[in-house]
C-alpha cells in the first residue's frame, strides 16, 4: 500500500545524500557520480562547501604528496616560473609554491569564498581571481598552468586544456593532477590525443587507498 510519509522521508534521505560534499562520498560512488555533477555544482554550493569548511582536507597529509609533486615539478623544470592554477580553491597549491623561486602566481576560482579564503592567507607574490575556468581568458601568457582536481568539472576537459595552452610561453607546460577512477582514465585517453607526457607518476596514499595520477604535458 502505497505510504506518502515514508516516500517523502526517502526523498528527503536521498536530497540529503546527493548535497554531501564530493570529498565525504566513497571513491567507488564518486567514480560514478562525478560526471553528472559537472553541470550540476552551482556558485552557492561551492561557496557554502568552502564556508563550511568541507574542503578543509587538503590541506591534510593525504593530499601531502600529490602537492609536493606539483611543487616539485614547478621548482625542477620551470623555475622563475610565471604560474597560473585553475580551479586553485583557497589556495593550497599557492602556499607550497610560496617558498619557491617562481617570478609570479595567479590563482582563479569559480567560488568567491574559496578566493577570499586564499586572498587572505597574503601570500607574497599571489593574486586571486574569482572566475570561471569554462569561460576565462587570461589575459597575459604563463610559463606553467596548473589543472590540479579540477577536470572533472569541465565537460570537454580537452577542449578547455588546449584553449589555456594557447596561453603559454613558448616552451611552456601543463601540469595536470586526476584522481584515479573512470572518468578520469578518459580523460586523460583524451589528452592523449592532443598533448604529450614528459613526466607522469602515480601516487596512492595508503590509509585511504586514494590514488592519483599526476603528469606533465605539452601541445603535440
Amino acid at each position: 500500500m502505497f505510504n506518502a510519509n515514508d516516500t517523502l522521508s526517502n526523498f528527503r534521505v536521498f536530497r540529503k545524500f546527493i548535497r554531501w560534499p564530493i570529498n565525504r562520498l566513497p571513491p567507488a560512488i564518486k567514480a560514478r557520480i562525478l560526471p553528472a555533477r559537472r553541470a550540476l555544482i552551482s556558485d552557492k554550493t561551492w561557496n557554502h562547501e568552502y564556508d563550511s569548511g568541507a574542503w578543509d582536507y587538503l590541506a591534510t597529509t593525504q593530499e601531502f604528496a600529490r602537492y609536493s609533486v606539483i611543487a616539485g615539478y614547478c621548482r625542477h623544470l620551470k623555475p622563475a616560473a610565471r604560474v597560473l592554477d585553475v580551479g586553485c580553491g583557497a589556495g593550497v597549491l599557492a602556499d607550497w609554491l610560496s617558498s619557491a623561486a617562481i617570478s609570479s602566481y595567479f590563482g582563479i576560482d569559480l567560488s568567491e569564498a574559496a578566493i577570499e579564503q586564499a586572498r587572505q592567507s597574503n601570500l607574497h607574490g599571489a593574486e586571486f581571481s574569482v572566475a570561471d575556468a569554462a569561460t576565462f581568458e587570461p589575459s597575459q601568457v604563463f610559463d606553467v598552468i596548473v589543472f590540479n582536481e579540477m577536470l572533472y568539472y569541465l565537460k570537454t576537459p580537452e577542449e578547455h586544456v588546449r584553449r589555456f595552452a594557447r596561453s603559454l610561453a613558448p616552451g611552456g607546460l601543463l601540469i595536470v593532477s586526476i584522481w584515479y577512477h573512470d572518468d578520469g582514465i578518459r580523460t586523460w585517453k583524451r589528452l592523449k590525443a592532443g598533448f604529450e607526457e614528459l613526466d607522469r607518476v602515480r601516487i596512492v596514499h595508503v590509509p585511504s587507498r586514494l590514488k592519483w595520477d599526476l603528469a606533465v604535458l605539452k601541445l603535440r
